[in-house]
């Protein structure tokens, strides 16, 4: 899990130095912690989508849809930005309001329940 604390925490501070905002510790630790559970703490009714095959192992398609969240960070980050009250910085609030209308819409797994 340190990898992808490492690989998020990255990923947040290129994309605070590159537009001049701040997100908090605390918003940065939700973050973190909703990355990770892809892997260490899925769904269990998740099911890999058609689109990643027969050939990935449950685990395998996990860790592809973990990286691919690490990907999106940036544009997913602007996007809480725009949601913000000054439009720049991201505070806890604005991403525990926003996160699940971005998790619903990201996330690539057929859901069962």
């Amino acid at each position: 899990m340190r990898d992808i604390a490492e690989q998020i925490d990255h990923q947040l501070q290129v994309w605070q130095k590159e537009r001049s905002a701040r997100i908090p510790e605390q918003a940065k630790q939700i973050i973190v912690a909703a990355v990770s559970a892809i892997v260490y703490d899925p769904h269990p009714g998740w099911r890999l989508p058609g689109s990643m095959g027969f050939s990935l192992s449950m685990d395998e398609g996990l860790r592809e849809v973990q990286q691919d969240a690490i990907n999106k960070l940036p544009e997913l980050l602007d996007e809480l930005a725009k949601g913000s009250p000054d439009r720049t910085n991201i505070n806890t609030f604005v991403l525990l309001h926003m996160m699940s209308g971005i998790t619903e819409r990201i996330c690539p797994f057929d859901k069962t329940l």
